[in-house]
């Protein structure tokens, strides 16, 4: 077995105090992988930012030039559960390519399993709005990209 999981990058400029969903979260995960103890069949593979033809294949694109300057601008609460910040845009677009990196080594290496611990979290965004904590739909882009390469993927 081959577990593939996404590079760490710096995501610690998407931040609010207090607020559950925060670095600490990613570093548990981390530690839950590590306690394992896959040593050799643990292949960590780097992050990129997503495309905006990689988003756009989910996302309207007047909701990523919003969001995108919404964080530019600063950023705050989007909504009870979700925020962003200076940072959050750059932190948002490499967590939804860390689910594509891994799909591409998964797909090089035609063997594993992958494994996406990344912030802001990305599942329950729709394609004009973030919700319960996630900006970008990193699992829906990761389907899309696959749906544009003629793959077949579960939706229900």
């Amino acid at each position: 077995m081959v577990l593939v999981v996404n590079e760490l990058f710096d995501d610690s400029g998407h931040e609010s105090a207090e607020h559950p969903e925060r670095p600490g979260r990613v570093e548990a995960a981390m530690a839950a992988v590590e306690d394992l103890h896959l040593d050799s069949d643990l292949i960590v593979v780097p992050a990129y930012a997503a495309t905006r033809l990689e988003l756009t294949r989910v996302h309207q694109g007047g909701y990523l030039d919003e969001l995108g300057a919404y964080c530019y601008g600063g950023g705050g609460d989007i909504d009870q559960d979700t925020y962003a910040t200076l940072d959050t845009w750059s932190i948002a677009t490499h967590a939804a390519g860390a689910g594509l990196a891994v799909v591409k080594e998964l797909q090089d290496r035609n063997d594993g399993v992958g494994f996406v611990a990344a912030r802001p979290p990305g599942h329950h965004a729709l394609s004009d709005r973030a919700m319960g904590f996630c900006l970008l739909n990193n699992v829906a882009v990761s389907a899309a990209a696959l749906v544009s390469q003629g793959e077949r993927v579960f939706d229900h």
